[in-house]
């Protein structure tokens, strides 16, 4: 029977997240099920518990609890440790997306995450910006703007990407680390710099 074990345990630490997902997502289920009897405030303090959990038992807790939060979520979603997410009740995650580390998500304006989206560590996406105009306002007083980020399917996300509020990033592009993404970006691009150009498209000639 440890026998058993062992072999099942060193078979299943060589497949892939989607390969395991697929395996064991009658179990997610069920857990998922369980877990939406209770109320969302108590959900939400779980999440928070479960930020710094490593290991795949923490990528399968925190995806249980999101998938319980978000407005829709697919399967096969691993979420890292050390990932803050805010206004979680307006996010939208497609199949097959990873969050890395240290990434801060800010779904206030509304973000939706497409299909097969990798985001990279230390990835910023602030759904909003601050109305400044007001010049006799105080700065701290003034008001948030929400404005919707939309990330299409089969993007790539570099380490230390901003992504700011109002901008579409279109299918098959790949953002390079250390951009600041102020506009939309076309599908099938290559943008990188500060504020983020498209160098090339990734369409066969």
């Amino acid at each position: 029977m440890a026998g058993d074990q062992e072999y099942f345990i060193k078979g299943m630490s060589t497949l892939r997240g989607r390969q395991i997902f697929s395996i064991l997502k009658p179990f997610f289920n069920f857990g998922f099920l369980i877990c939406s009897l209770s109320p969302r405030a108590v959900r939400c303090w779980q999440l928070s518990m479960f930020r710094y959990a490593r290991s795949r038992i923490g990528i399968a807790c925190r995806y249980i609890l999101i998938k319980s939060l978000v407005q829709s979520c697919g399967d096969n979603v691993a979420v890292f440790e050390s990932v803050f997410l805010l206004d979680i009740q307006h996010l939208r995650l497609g199949s097959n997306v990873s969050i890395h580390p240290l990434c801060y998500i800010d779904a206030q304006g509304g973000i939706t995450i497409g299909n097969d989206v990798s985001i990279a560590h230390n990835v910023s996406l602030l759904s909003f910006e601050h109305d400044f105009s007001d010049a006799s306002r105080k700065i701290k007083d003034a008001p948030c703007l929400p404005q919707k980020i939309i990330i299409e399917d089969n993007v790539w996300i570099g380490a230390g990407v901003r992504i700011l509020g109002g901008v579409r990033i279109g299918t098959g592009s790949v953002i390079g680390a250390g951009a600041v993404v102020t506009r939309d970006i076309p599908a099938m691009s290559v943008a990188m710099g500060v504020p983020a150009q498209v160098i090339k498209s990734r369409k066969l000639q």
